[in-house]
């Protein structure tokens, strides 16, 4: 493992992290970290998708707890146990500090005002307690240094002109880096690589999400640049951009895991520039990443795993439409009243997406 400095602290990242984000109840998360410790890894974004996960990592958390740092997040709250989106301050404050008495941390070492995309929504939480909730934290000992996670570039400018703030979350991959426009993601290519160089040059650090573009990257018949790249030039991609010291990687066990390890034993495979030079123009993406953001969903859908069964589904895989059917809801459930699409970071139209979903299953 290498690990890199956060600027303003001590902290020593490694710079391959593991996020909970995808991990189950039954997929032994307990079982799943103790593997990341053995590979080096130190660093863990604990937004996870399911509130029963925390209790499960809290053997392993509390007893490791000089040796690993983590990412919590003001927003990211539970309702039956899974994963919603919140800017009710007493819902935050209340969900955070659970949290921390589920994992037995006594803190957290980075402390992330969650998932701020859009200046409306930045207003909310600097202006309704979020933000303070967060300084609060800070002066208390309960947050090392506090950060936000945004897939935004003119709001990530914003707060770090603001200052106070020692790292941040950003979605960053080859694909989304690549389009002048802004097409793929939010903020064009120059606009982005800007916000790097003023996170090096205010020594904020940042930590990567979406490397693999929801592992899109990975596969040439989805991926917006036409060719696959492979994890190892994936991750080299992110960790050759200013200011980056980890990225967060997703996995829901020790097999899947050890994949993004190969990065380690695979130098020869890192190198994206020859792949890079062969894409002459991007494809419209307008798939979903099955980042959950626009949880929760009024009807109860949850809309990243219909997009995902869907594409695997039109991909061949023979057991998506059984999952699919599994589901408690389905993309027929839908009543088109927009949410998804007004929060979707990637501009995806879910709400078209949920008819042809539901026209190609049946159901």
């Amino acid at each position: 493992m290498e690990y890199r400095s956060v600027p303003h602290g001590r902290e020593q990242l490694s710079i391959i992290g593991l996020g909970l984000g995808i991990v189950k109840p039954n997929h032994d998360p307990q079982g799943l970290l103790n593997h990341a410790l053995e590979c080096g890894i130190n660093f863990f974004d604990l937004c996870c998708a399911y509130e029963d996960v925390y209790a499960a990592v809290r053997p392993t958390l509390s007893r490791q707890r000089n040796k690993v740092y983590t990412q919590m997040h003001l927003g990211a709250v539970y309702k039956h146990g899974e994963y919603e989106f919140s800017r009710n301050l007493t819902t935050v404050r209340d969900t955070f500090y659970r949290k921390l008495e589920l994992c037995s941390l006594g803190y957290t070492d980075f402390l992330m005002l969650h998932c701020i995309d859009e200046v409306d929504d930045l207003e909310r939480v600097l202006n309704k307690g979020i933000y303070q909730l967060a300084l609060d934290c800070k002066a208390q000992g309960i947050a090392h240094h506090l950060g936000f996670s945004t897939h935004n570039p003119a709001i990530a400018k914003r707060l770090l002109t603001l200052g106070g703030f020692d790292l941040f979350m950003f979605s960053l991959n080859a694909a989304f880096d690549f389009k002048a426009d802004g097409e793929l993601a939010l903020g064009g290519s120059g606009e982005r690589a800007a916000l790097y160089q003023q996170a090096v040059a205010l020594g904020v650090a940042i930590s990567v999400m979406k490397p693999f573009a929801g592992g899109q990257l990975l596969n040439a018949a989805l991926s917006p640049l036409g060719v696959a790249l492979s994890v190892p030039q994936c991750l080299q991609y992110c960790l050759d951009r200013p200011a980056v010291v980890s990225c967060l990687t997703g996995a829901d066990s020790p097999e899947q895991l050890d994949v993004s390890m190969r990065y380690f034993t695979a130098a020869a495979q890192r190198d994206y520039a020859a792949a890079l030079e062969t894409v002459t123009q991007v494809h419209d993406l307008k798939r979903c990443l099955y980042c959950n953001h626009c949880a929760p969903c009024p009807k109860q859908l949850n809309v990243g795993l219909i997009n995902k069964y869907y594409d695997l589904s039109r991909l061949g895989d023979a057991l998506a439409r059984e999952h699919y059917r599994n589901l408690s809801r389905h993309a027929s459930d839908c009543n088109d009243c927009g949410h998804c699409d007004r929060r979707c970071p990637f501009h995806t139209p879910q709400q078209a997406r949920m008819h042809e979903i539901a026209t190609y299953f049946g159901f």
